[in-house]
């Protein structure tokens, strides 16, 4: 069904892109062929990418093909919301040279923005720092390093998560807190070549699944935290040096799809001394208005909206999402409660982002 209304939508959106430039560019005759002949191939090759990159084994030519599929993808995705954008223009001047001035401007300001997403995604993620006062914090401080979002895929070469690790080891966290969709790929067998591992914090790591576990398969999922010794939290708590707990919950959404480990709030809160600080784990972000006025939890950690990556997604999700991407602050009853929704550590489908940038999230609690 997904694919199915995601071809309908790749469709209708092609045809809308080679109508708007085939007649706004007045093209003709061999030019407009040639045009057509070369955006379809593209096209086609990019629907074929994605559709490749998820049946093969990581490779360098899978690596290839994948990232030049999901970079073609995203040049559409912008392209749409660019096109659409500039049509609005159309209502007020629909002269012939109108159109063509405004759609030569919005062609080069998509190859602008889309070479720019690209490279907004090359190197290390940066390292995004917050802190938060606490009122009865335990300690003087308590550093949490948060990851999300990591996908893996067929693209990933083993160097760039070894770099993410390194890093998260340079902040010396007291714990780390994954915040779901480490894999698009089965990584059962090759977990240890990425250097997860190594990944040291006083504490551990705890763990939360997201969407995409479900979608490589939860089973893998847990075999590969039970590999690493993460704490995998499925609807349950862990109490950390008897100060602080971490709670988290299975995907809101898609383990309800699955029928699997569904989301439940309560158990995750079973049995909490809620005079201590609360830290609870949720990959989707939209719960924390229930959870805050139901339960005094001190912070929740979330992903999973991606920051929307590039238009039209980031504008989409942030009216959908009312805790889109950064710190928020709640009050309820006179308990503050904190949400933190990371963009994530890497990035899903394109290597793309026009705004946000790929983060690893390093959030000191202070009394």
């Amino acid at each position: 069904m997904f694919f199915l209304v995601f071809f309908l939508i790749y469709f209708i959106g092609n045809v809308y892109i080679i109508f708007r430039i085939a007649r706004d560019l007045n093209l003709h005759g061999l030019s407009f062929y040639i045009f057509f002949a070369v955006y379809i191939a593209a096209a086609v090759f990019s629907f074929w990418a994605m559709k490749f990159s998820r049946e093969n084994s990581a490779s360098e030519f899978a690596a290839v093909i994948s990232k030049a599929g999901y970079i073609w993808l995203g040049v559409f995705s912008i392209s749409i919301a660019y096109f659409l954008l500039s049509h609005i223009l159309f209502i007020f001047n629909h002269s012939q040279k109108f159109m063509f001035n405004t759609t030569l401007v919005t062609i080069i300001l998509i190859v602008i923005s889309s070479v720019y997403s690209v490279i907004n995604t090359c190197g290390v993620p940066r390292v995004k720092e917050v802190e938060i006062n606490v009122k009865h914090l335990p300690v003087d401080k308590f550093t949490i390093v948060q990851l999300s979002d990591i996908h893996i895929d067929v693209s990933t070469k083993y160097d760039d998560i070894k770099k993410i690790v390194d890093i998260t080891n340079s902040l010396n966290p007291d714990i780390i807190a994954f915040t779901g969709d480490l894999a698009d790929i089965n990584i059962a067998k090759t977990y240890k070549e990425y250097g997860l591992a190594d990944l040291k914090a006083k504490y551990g790591v705890v763990a939360i699944n997201g969407n995409h576990e479900y979608y490589t398969g939860v089973g893998l999922y847990e075999y590969v935290c039970n590999s690493l010794d993460w704490k995998l939290l499925n609807n349950e708590n862990i109490l950390i040096d008897d100060k602080f707990y971490f709670a988290g919950i299975t995907d809101i959404k898609t383990s309800t799809y699955f029928n699997n480990k569904k989301a439940d709030v309560d158990k995750a809160m079973n049995g909490i001394n809620f005079e201590k600080p609360v830290i609870f784990m949720s990959h989707q972000p939209q719960i924390f208005s229930e959870v805050y006025k139901k339960y005094p939890i001190t912070l929740q950690l979330s992903g999973h909206t991606h920051a929307g990556q590039i238009p039209p997604f980031d504008m989409i999700e942030y009216f959908i999402y009312k805790y889109f991407w950064g710190l928020y602050k709640e009050n309820y009853n006179g308990k503050e409660s904190y949400i933190y929704v990371t963009p994530g550590t890497r990035w899903w489908g394109p290597p793309m982002r026009l705004i946000s940038k790929n983060e690893i999230t390093k959030i000191t609690l202070r009394r």
